[in-house]
């Protein structure tokens, strides 16, 4: 993985997270924690990516490289008594 993906996956992680816990805080009535941040990530990433519908979320993070991407090989079927 690249340098800039990485850095795009760790960020956008980052700040969707901490948007969550905002809004599990705020509907429990906790403070929420420092939502600061760059202007980007916290005003215009987050409440975008809140209302793409999945299907086009799930097509972008398909695009972007990642190990969201790993295939995994078909694993064989047991063989024999499972005891």
């Amino acid at each position: 993985m690249t340098k800039l993906a990485t850095w795009l996956r760790t960020n956008s992680q980052h700040y969707l997270l901490r948007d969550s816990q905002a809004r599990i805080a705020r509907k429990y009535g906790i403070a929420p924690p420092d939502t600061r941040g760059s202007f980007f990530w916290t005003k215009v990433f987050v409440p975008v990516y809140r209302v793409l519908p999945w299907g086009l979320r799930s097509s972008v993070m398909a695009a972007m490289p990642g190990s969201h991407r790993k295939r995994w090989s078909k694993q064989a079927p047991p063989a024999g008594a499972a005891v």
